[in-house]
């Protein structure tokens, strides 16, 4: 994975943090060649929210080419509603890979019309549409909405618990997790939605799970130390005009835990 970083700017959230125009010693980054993030402004796009509609793709493709982007960088897309993202930055990768995902929900809801790219059903169009997605693993979503899924679009992941892969974790401590990584033979993709992780944690503007902060932190560091990690993007931000919470303290929030999620990434 290239220690190169971008920020897609969908809703304006990214104007008020300021965790990628970072101080590589705040976060202890040794290496002093990493560039600086770049940042791509993608608000005047129309389509884009919750679903991506044809137009909209071609657009956020073109923006993708000229800021010279690739799939092997780290990469974060704003809220919730973009995590279709994923899937756009994924038609880049030629190789055999594992897609791994951390997330409170599954992500692979079938289209109720056409073949249209939404933030809800990703993960099944980027397998569809993608033949180098060989395994899919999807952490931390919700039994529920796994249940909910038809049997032939369920039977298509892997879905793993957080018991399931950390067997024992202080949630005061990351040093006390015992990891228990999905098997691949492939290189992985990883996407994180901040949404895997307890309301008490952070917020985003999706319902959430019930990982801890430490419990997240563990499981990334683990993957980059044992599996070739290619690529990474993240989401799960708040949203400025969301109801019943104090924006600016989740925005802030969400700032130092991009940070933090920065500096393991970095420094892996």
């Amino acid at each position: 994975m290239k220690k190169k970083v971008s920020v897609f700017n969908f809703t304006n959230v990214y104007e008020k943090q300021s965790f990628y125009q970072f101080d590589k010693s705040s976060i202890c980054v040794s290496d002093s060649t990493i560039p600086d993030a770049k940042k791509v402004d993608l608000t005047g796009i129309s389509g884009t929210n919750c679903m991506c509609d044809d137009a909209a793709m071609d657009a956020i493709r073109k923006a993708i080419s000229d800021n010279n982007i690739g799939a092997d960088e780290i990469h974060f897309i704003d809220n919730g509603n973009y995590h279709y993202m994923s899937a756009i930055m994924l038609e880049q990768i030629i190789e055999p890979i594992s897609l791994v995902v951390f997330d409170h929900h599954p992500d692979m809801q079938p289209p109720m019309f056409g073949d249209i790219l939404s933030c809800g059903g990703w993960v099944l169009y980027a397998l569809e549409h993608n033949p180098n997605i060989k395994d899919i693993h999807i952490i931390g979503a919700d039994e529920k909405l796994i249940s909910e899924l038809p049997e032939d679009v369920r039977s298509r992941a892997l879905f793993y618990s957080v018991s399931d892969v950390i067997r024992k974790a202080d949630s005061d401590s990351e040093e006390a997790c015992v990891v228990n990584l999905p098997s691949t033979q492939y290189p992985v993709y990883l996407s994180i939605d901040k949404d895997v992780l307890s309301a008490e944690e952070i917020t985003t503007n999706w319902d959430q799970g019930e990982m801890t902060r430490n419990q997240l932190f563990c499981l990334i560091k683990e993957l980059l130390t044992c599996r070739e990690v290619i690529g990474v993007d993240i989401c799960g931000e708040c949203a400025l005009d969301q109801e019943g919470i104090n924006v600016d303290e989740a925005v802030a929030e969400n700032d130092k835990l991009n940070k933090e999620l920065l500096g393991i990434l970095l420094n892996s």
